[in-house]
């Protein structure tokens, strides 16, 4: 699809733009006056009788496609009462299948392009403010059962408002009704950003499906915010690679407190604690941070620069690679977490 092409009614505007790590594709288009964003899935895509391949091959694809068709319209049915044009969780307002694609239609929205460093650099009270939008988006979800499960910076906008900035939380594309995620093949998200608990349902590594739970936001949210307040992730070592493997390999993860609110400081190492029901619940998160009190002048400009770039988004197969790296450096320390998965799925296609 290129600009000035219609399909379904939309109108696109710019050529598509790969995202991340090529799962998708993204532009602007515009129908009724107003302009959207819309992605395109590069997979599935469903086979019609001219496709190639032989019939049981086309109905196994057929079968993925009912599956994803299936998630994405409960995700879409179950977001319904958050869905207001204008609110900071940017959700799903159309969803389609043109020909062998499919397609997400959700409100455009015009970010700064603010990165973790960018708001590291913010005055105390500028930040306080996106943590507090960041949890009430969030209260939002976790209040409906909802799991977004791939929260990470890039997920979270920044747009600038009269009274400063604010922060929209998009992509649901992964989220699931809490203590039902998909099959561990199906997950799609990014590493980085995993909770323990969601590294140990994709290894098979004695995680249920009922264990992952709305806590599991709250592991991915506490990296977020202690980006945000140093502008890296909290330290562990570097032979784990990711916050996820240092925790289930027996780190304790803590937010640097120089220069942090005590109370503030306190909430996100809870946030991060390895045992999902000694978190905080999101309610509670927004309590806290609503209690805050800093000193401080008001708010100034901010920072306008550049973000940083994109984390690595992996899906399914798609994390065998990071997982035996981060496998081959746990193991000197006795850590047999991820040889498991790398070894079993490394015979797959």
């Amino acid at each position: 699809m290129k600009a000035g092409e219609v399909i379904n009614g939309y109108t696109i505007l710019e050529d598509f733009k790969v995202v991340g790590a090529g799962l998708s594709k993204w532009t602007f288009a515009q129908r009724g006056g107003r302009e959207f964003f819309i992605k395109e899935f590069l997979s599935p895509t469903y086979p019609d009788e001219h496709a190639p391949g032989s019939e049981k091959t086309k109905a196994k694809k057929r079968a993925r496609c009912a599956r994803f068709e299936a998630h994405h319209r409960g995700i879409q049915k179950a977001l319904a009462p958050i869905s207001t044009y204008g609110g900071n969780l940017i959700v799903t307002l159309d969803f389609f299948r043109w020909g062998a694609k499919y397609y997400k239609v959700t409100e455009k929205v015009d970010a700064e392009g603010l990165g973790p460093k960018d708001i590291a650099a913010m005055d105390v009270r500028a930040q306080l403010v996106l943590l507090k939008t960041v949890a009430h988006s969030l209260k939002i979800l976790h209040d409906l059962r909802i799991v977004h499960s791939d929260l990470k910076s890039s997920n979270l906008l920044v747009k600038r408002t009269e009274l400063g900035y604010t922060t929209k939380l998009v992509d649901f594309d992964s989220s699931y009704v809490a203590g039902s995620p998909p099959p561990p093949e199906d997950i799609v998200g990014t590493i980085n950003y995993y909770s323990p608990e969601l590294l140990g349902y994709i290894q098979e590594e004695g995680v249920a499906p009922a264990d992952l739970g709305l806590a599991s936001d709250i592991f991915s949210l506490g990296l977020i915010y202690c980006e945000y307040l140093t502008g890296a992730m909290p330290p562990f070592e570097a032979r784990f690679h990711e916050p996820a493997v240092a925790v289930r390999s027996g780190e304790s993860l803590r937010v640097p407190r120089a220069g942090l609110d005590p109370a503030v400081a306190d909430l996100v190492d809870r946030m991060l604690l390895a045992d999902p029901r000694r978190r905080p619940t999101i309610g509670e998160v927004h309590a806290t941070l609503m209690a805050v009190r800093p000193s401080g002048p008001t708010p100034g400009e901010g920072p306008t620069s550049a973000g940083l770039g994109p984390p690595s988004i992996l899906r399914g197969k798609g994390v065998k690679t990071a997982l035996k790296r981060s496998a081959a450096a746990a193991r000197p320390a006795g850590s047999a977490l991820l040889g498991k998965l790398a070894q079993r799925r490394a015979g797959r296609p």
